[in-house]
């Protein structure tokens, strides 16, 4: 087995398809900008969370056998994308397309795909490329999940959220790296993994699949938010119909490291605004979010996107909660 070919550029719109899961650490230590491939066969799939991992058998720059270990997103993320994880058994000789780790050779790198010998592309960090087609929703209520496309806008409008010099400062120490824990909105809302929405008379619950960890969300319709509110991770939530758009109003969020996405902080003064539309054809659902924070942010950050209408998935009955060990696997590959 051989290295195929060489680092070459990655478009920029590729690189926000791909876009990282920072739920859990950083991707500072991958040179997103490289892209490499590597012809192997599987030797071990960790089918863990908060991130899984894929190592293979290859031949190294000096000709010598080596194993070179791949990480990819979260388990709950990649069945919404289509990865199975019977299809990468040990010993399938696959072609494994990746960004290198900026530390060097034998250090772990990122997955962005896996293509096995009949010619099947298998999504890591790159979107999915199979066609899929969605069936329209009859209301708000339904199994829904942005796609990585999707995944990728989150990103692109969180980071460009007008954070103020504390909170950039904040963001520098990577507090939120490693952890296992489930960010608050809006990182809960970006992630390309399955959210349900029941809609009663009184109440709207939104569950969220999230790395093994399940979240309830209850917004009381057409109810005040009491006068005095305990902090929480996920706040609390009061909703109303405006024509077809159910709008959430959100206080009492306690502090988070990540609380405004990709280690930026949040406040005790956070609040978020979220506005929900089915589009035209039913198939997709529009999310909108605004968020304030006195202390972190200069101006309101707001945030679009699409959720597909997926009635064909179920929540993850055979993963894992979120290992700590797992969730800090990436340090030792990080350059020093």
């Amino acid at each position: 087995m051989k290295r195929l070919a060489a680092a070459a550029p990655l478009l920029a719109a590729t690189a926000l398809l791909c876009a990282p899961a920072f739920a859990h650490h950083s991707q500072a230590m991958f040179d997103t900008t490289q892209e490499v491939v590597l012809k192997g066969t599987v030797a071990k799939f960790d089918w863990v969370n908060p991130h899984m991992y894929l190592s293979i058998a290859t031949t190294g720059p000096d000709g010598k056998p080596a194993i070179v270990e791949g990480e990819g997103l979260g388990i709950t993320q990649a069945l919404v994308d289509g990865l199975k994880r019977d299809d990468l058994k040990p010993g399938t000789p696959i072609v494994m397309r990746m960004n290198p780790n900026r530390g060097g050779w034998g250090k772990q790198v990122r997955i962005l795909d896996v293509t096995t010998e009949d010619g099947e592309i298998h999504p890591f960090y790159a979107a999915n490329t199979r066609t899929r087609v969605l069936t329209p929703a009859t209301s708000l209520a339904g199994h829904w999940a942005p796609n990585r496309g999707a995944l990728g806008a989150g990103f692109g409008a969180m980071a460009r959220f007008p954070i103020t010099d504390e909170a950039r400062a904040e963001q520098a120490k990577l507090r939120a790296d490693g952890l296992c824990y489930v960010e608050p909105i809006p990182f809960l809302a970006v992630l390309d993994e399955l959210r349900t929405i029941e809609v009663g008379k009184d109440e709207v619950v939104m569950n969220f699949d999230n790395t093994g960890d399940h979240v309830d969300r209850i917004i009381h319709l057409n109810a005040q938010h009491p006068a005095n509110i305990k902090p929480s991770r996920h706040g609390h939530s009061t909703g109303k119909w405006d024509g077809e758009t159910l709008v959430i109003d959100t206080i009492g969020y306690e502090p988070n490291p990540s609380g405004l996405g990709i280690n930026v902080p949040s406040s005790p003064g956070k609040h978020t605004v979220e506005r929900l539309t089915l589009i035209p054809d039913h198939t997709r659902l529009r999310y909108e979010v605004t968020v304030e924070d006195p202390k972190y942010l200069t101006a309101p950050g707001t945030l679009t996107q699409q959720w597909d209408h997926r009635p064909d998935l179920e929540f993850a009955q055979d993963t894992d909660k979120c290992d700590p060990n797992n969730a800090a696997r990436y340090k030792a590959s990080v350059p020093k």
